[in-house]
């Protein structure tokens, strides 16, 4: 799929005078600073659960201990039908667009230089479309010390887009979900160099493989891990291709 066709512009920085003691960085290293606009360009599968993500890591540059909380403000849609949640520590429960225009996050207490993965989370509903949102991360006892970005998911009905951008579709299926004892991974795709990892909330890697063939499944034993939310991420010439969501139980 056109899994991530990213973009980044910065459109302005305010208060070049105010400290940015949260950090932001995409995954390919790319700094973030404030009003940063990501574009996220993906293409409609015909899967009601197609959960799509743009992750984020942030970094305390405080210089001591810090609650860090992240609030997302819902701007406009062309697809009312839609769900999101975010995850910050812990996962927001997936809402219907409209249902709260304002949601925050549970606060993480951060060290100095200590990252936490973020992700922000589209769930089309078999429905193509765009949406924005603005995601602020802010010291909970200062909320005046933030960062934020606005972030469009561009969600593309599959009929629209030309055929050799097709030729590079990946998609994912994994399953069961939420997951105990093992996970089975589904991955399609026509890209080269591909790794895949799961990642857990603070960044660190906890399974990694890579894929020889375009068209892989692999069954993963999750027995040791810790229950809780994870990411799995497909990558192709270390540039993130798909990612999506797991769950894992006890």
């Amino acid at each position: 799929m056109i899994k991530k066709l990213l973009s980044v512009a910065v459109i302005a920085c305010f208060s070049s005078s105010m400290a940015q003691n949260i950090e932001l960085r995409n995954h390919n290293g790319t700094a973030l600073i404030n009003s940063t606009a990501i574009t996220l360009v993906d293409t409609l599968e015909n899967d009601n659960n197609q959960d799509i993500a743009v992750e984020i890591d942030a970094t305390s540059k405080f210089s001591s201990s810090t609650n860090i909380k992240v609030k997302r403000y819902e701007l406009t849609t062309t697809s009312p039908l839609s769900e999101n949640a975010i995850c910050w520590g812990v996962c927001t429960i997936n809402i219907l667009w409209g249902t709260k225009p304002l949601d925050t996050t549970d606060q993480v207490p951060m060290n100095l230089n200590q990252k936490v993965i973020f992700s922000g989370h589209v769930y089309p509903r078999l429905k193509a479309g765009t949406t924005v949102f603005k995601y602020v991360w802010y010291d909970v006892t200062n909320p005046n010390d933030s960062a934020w970005v606005d972030v469009t998911f561009d969600i593309r009905n599959p009929n629209a887009v030309g055929i050799e951008e097709l030729k590079k579709e990946t998609s994912i299926k994994i399953f069961p979900n939420p997951a105990t004892n093992y996970v089975n991974v589904a991955i399609t795709s026509n890209e080269v160099n591909k790794n895949i990892q799961i990642i857990d909330l603070l960044g660190k890697v906890v399974y990694s493989n890579t894929l020889a063939e375009n068209n892989s499944q692999l069954r993963v034993n999750t027995s040791n891990l810790l229950p809780g939310v994870y990411f799995v991420s497909v990558t192709s010439n270390n540039k993130s291709i798909r990612t999506s969501k797991i769950v894992i139980t006890k």
